[in-house]
């Protein structure tokens, strides 16, 4: 499970003097729990890798809000933080990839006046490996 594997991670950065990573790691830890409580049980890898996507994505927002004030310092922070989440993320489709099931997803679909159905239909399929913004802009380019 992707929780035992960041609990583990904290106890290796912990003894090798990574405070960014313990940082981080005990932050998901944290948030993870948080989680479980919330819905008095143990998360799923899916859920799990749900919560990581929102954080990954507080922080993409977060690096765009930095470059706009200029604060160069609080960008590489937010960047190094990307990179450890995302090594607990599943490995993303390639644009290539990506594209062939959003085409074969629209193709399949008689009623393509509801985008909003569309777009699930594809994040069903990619299942935590592709962006949600990303699926969306390139299923309103297919049905232009």
């Amino acid at each position: 499970m992707i929780k035992d594997e960041i609990q583990k991670a904290v106890a290796v950065n912990l003894k090798a003097g990574k405070t960014t990573e313990v940082k981080v790691l005990r932050f998901l830890m944290s948030e993870i729990n948080y989680a479980e409580i919330a819905k008095q049980g143990q998360l799923a890898d899916e859920e799990t890798v749900s919560l990581l996507q929102k954080e990954v994505k507080k922080r993409k927002e977060a690096i765009e809000m930095f470059r706009k004030g200029n604060r160069a310092d609080l960008v590489k922070d937010e960047e190094a933080q990307l990179i450890i989440i995302g090594q607990y993320l599943p490995k993303q489709l390639s644009d290539e990839q990506l594209n062939k099931i959003v085409e074969e997803t629209v193709q399949s679909v008689e009623d393509k006046s509801n985008i909003g159905k569309i777009i699930g239909q594809v994040m069903v399929k990619v299942k935590g490996q592709a962006d949600g913004a990303e699926v969306a802009q390139l299923v309103r380019q297919k049905l232009q």
